[in-house]
């Protein structure tokens, strides 16, 4: 009886002490298991990559090893092929599926550790045609690797990243990217500086976690920072918050679960292996909680969400250069998705303009459901300088059902003028618009 009293008071004595610090929390959630996925893995192991859904698709590509080779799952048939080759060797990048395509938004476009050099363009790969298309320069100034990218209300935001590779360039920078309009907005920096990392929205909140400083005074693989930024994009303010990563670790895997925030894997400061642990973040009651441990330990990959499982594949399983496939899932394995239906561009093909006069055309996305990038509109033929745009229409994205009014202005004094305006889009598509004065 003795004993029992002391271990009653002893443990009511730890629980008073460690539930202000909120270590309670940290307990696994055994509810909900990773499942080991059962497919054939013939495709790249790799790490350093993006992984994501586009369509019925997965697409894993980038990284350290053949970065060029775009690896495709199909998961309705359970089976992988592979795609047109990325055009650069991309690795350390959070890639996004946006209206149909394939987003690389800083990225490192060559292997050359530890002062990888950043690619200068936005790019673009398109299921459909099964090309990748170039797109607008990013400002010289703004170009790094190793940042987080999301999609929030039509427009990409570049958080982080590292403009020297490993060696000391991290950065604390906020760019707004609106492929619409095809600008690009430098916005107020977040906290601190953060490489190695990806980040994710929940409601109307970005949240930056993991990641580290890389090539600074602790070397190569620290330090780790424990604060997570987050910027309310209604505020449009930044903040830290009050509960810090549990596990510090660069990285991780990181995806939104029944709205919580959920940190996958990583690598830490000291040499060994990666990371199976999961934290999850709930923003309703400010408190990281544990959840089962991956299957795998692994760093340098990204997660997919699918229907109501979480998926992700590939990265190494120790710190620094490793590689594996490993494809496991947590929750439901039942991935869902819509076939992508390649859109076409309607536009008038002939145009008549009184001399010296403006008209107004829309060319309108029509048919399919994915959006239309416009690579290159360009005014050609023999009288080509007495037409002008209202607008510079290269590099512009049109959304699913949307159109862009576009005005064309006779400047010239005589009838009888003509010229084409010729437009590439979504990578191998052309349109043909014949002008002529009158």
């Amino acid at each position: 009886m003795k004993y029992k009293k002391f271990s009653s008071y002893f443990f009511n004595g730890l629980l008073l002490f460690l539930v202000p610090l909120g270590l309670f929390s940290q307990c696994k959630n055994e509810d909900t298991k990773w499942i080991d996925k059962e497919e054939s893995e013939n495709y790249v192991a790799r790490h350093e990559c993006s992984f994501v859904q586009i369509g019925t698709k997965f697409i894993l590509f980038g990284g350290r090893e053949s970065a060029q080779k775009l690896d495709v799952y199909d998961y309705t048939s359970n089976t992988w092929n592979t795609g047109t080759s990325a055009p650069k060797e991309f690795n350390h990048f959070q890639a996004t599926a946006y209206e149909g395509f394939v987003w690389v938004v800083a990225a490192y476009k060559t292997n050359s550790f530890p002062s990888e050099v950043p690619e200068e363009n936005i790019w673009l790969y398109y299921p459909p045609n099964n090309c990748w298309i170039q797109g607008p320069e990013i400002p010289k100034e703004r170009r790094r690797g190793g940042a987080g990218l999301v999609v929030y209300k039509d427009k990409f935001y570049v958080l982080g990243g590292n403009t020297n590779g490993h060696d000391g360039g991290y950065v604390d920078w906020f760019d707004e990217y609106d492929p619409t309009a095809n600008t690009w907005t430098v916005l107020e920096s977040a906290s601190q500086a953060r490489d190695h990392f990806h980040a994710a929205v929940i409601g109307n909140t970005l949240y930056a976690a993991g990641g580290r400083q890389s090539g600074g005074k602790g070397g190569v693989f620290s330090p780790l920072p424990a604060l997570v930024d987050i910027y309310n994009f209604n505020t449009k303010s930044w903040s830290v918050l009050d509960e810090p990563l549990p596990t510090p670790r660069a990285a991780p895997g990181i995806i939104v679960y029944n709205n919580e925030l959920l940190v996958m894997g990583g690598e830490g400061e000291v040499s060994g292996p990666a990371f199976k642990r999961v934290e999850a973040y709930n923003p309703s009651t400010k408190k990281w909680s544990r959840k089962a441990d991956m299957n795998y330990a692994r760093h340098g990959t990204q997660a997919i969400l699918s229907g109501k499982g979480v998926y992700i594949a590939a990265g190494s399983p120790v710190r620094g250069g490793g590689r594996q496939r490993n494809m496991e899932v947590y929750g439901e394995d039942k991935p869902e998705g819509h076939a992508l239906r390649p859109s076409k561009l309607k536009a008038p093909s002939e145009l008549t303009i009184p001399v010296g006069s403006t008209k107004s055309i829309l060319l309108k996305n029509t048919q399919g459901n994915t959006g239309i990038f416009i690579s290159q509109a360009q005014l050609m033929g023999t009288d080509n300088e007495q037409f002008k745009t209202d607008i510079d229409i290269n590099n512009r994205l049109i959304k699913k059902g949307n159109d862009i009014a576009l005005k064309i202005k006779h400047i010239g004094q005589l009838t009888e003028q003509e010229a084409t305006l010729k437009i590439i889009y979504n990578g191998n598509q052309e349109m043909m618009i014949h002008l002529k004065s009158k």
